[in-house]
């Protein structure tokens, strides 16, 4: 029977994938973070994505979250952390993202010393405080923003 469509064999799938591909590129990955607010979800993929996401917001929120993540269970998600970290304060302590979990314990306590010490001359500011109150809801309208421009 030539001229038969049919529904299975390799073109049929061809045309499948060629499909699925198109959905995902048109409606976009679910496991894209919209925030930085996402560093915390349960997807490894997630907070490792979105650890690069508070640019717009200020340290006293960032700096803190990252070190937290630190101590993530995936290396991929300490290893974008720590890249963060440098990239915004210039400080690295050593720190080796698939050390063990002694090694990077060290790194990661004298990480929380120097966060102690930086916010405990800024937050001496009292500009400092209305700054971190403000970075959630930074946040919120950053992402508004970015709904609205797409």
């Amino acid at each position: 029977m030539r001229g038969r469509i049919t529904t299975s064999g390799p073109p049929a799938r061809t045309l499948s994938r060629i499909a699925t591909a198109t959905v995902v590129a048109t409606t976009g990955c679910s496991l894209a973070p919209k925030s930085f607010l996402a560093v915390n979800d349960p997807a490894p993929l997630v907070r490792a994505r979105a650890v690069g996401m508070g640019d717009h917001l200020s340290d006293a929120t960032v700096i803190p979250t990252l070190i937290a993540r630190l101590d993530d269970p995936d290396g991929v998600v300490r290893m974008t952390a720590i890249e963060e970290l440098k990239r915004r304060t210039g400080q690295d302590f050593g720190y080796v993202p698939w050390a063990g979990p002694e090694d990077r314990a060290r790194s990661v306590a004298a990480w929380r010393g120097w966060w102690r010490q930086q916010s405990a001359t800024a937050w001496a500011s009292p500009q400092s405080a209305e700054t971190h109150r403000l970075s959630r809801a930074e946040d919120r309208r950053f992402q508004l923003q970015r709904r609205r421009n797409r």
